[in-house]
Order: structure tokens, then sequence, then C-alpha cells
């Protein structure tokens, strides 16, 4: 498939839109989006398993304590 190098059109609300783009910057667009996108969410998905295992060891080691202090 061929591009052309006429606008784009995109259908909001009923109505045609012409984005002042060819086709081809449209799509580099959207996949330089959908590339950011990706890396954010796992970049979010790093952070949020480094805060579970921080959670989880500082809950272990508070336990760890009060097994020790306990045993006096």
């Amino acid at each position: 498939m061929a591009c052309s190098a006429g606008p784009a059109l995109v259908r909001f609300s009923g109505k045609d839109l012409a984005i002042a783009a060819p086709r081809a910057d449209v799509a580099l667009a959207v996949a330089a989006a959908t590339v950011l996108g990706v890396g954010i969410g796992v970049l979010l998905t790093d952070v949020l398993a480094g805060l579970a295992v921080g959670l989880g060891a500082a809950v272990l080691f508070r336990f760890a304590l009060r097994m020790i202090n306990t045993r006096r």
C-alpha cells in the first residue's frame, strides 16, 4: 500500500478532521507514542515491584526483630 502525500482524515464526533501531516508522519508519531507508552509502563511496573519488595523486606525485618526481642 503506497502512502499518499495528502492529509490523513480522522473521524471525531461524526465529523472528518484533516490532520495537516502526511500519513507517514502520523504513523511515525503513533509509533513513537506507543514506544514511549510501553517504556513508561515498564518503568512504572518496575517501581511498583520495587515498592512491593521493599515493603515485604521491611515487614520480615520487623518480624525478625520482634522474634529476637521476645527471646530475652
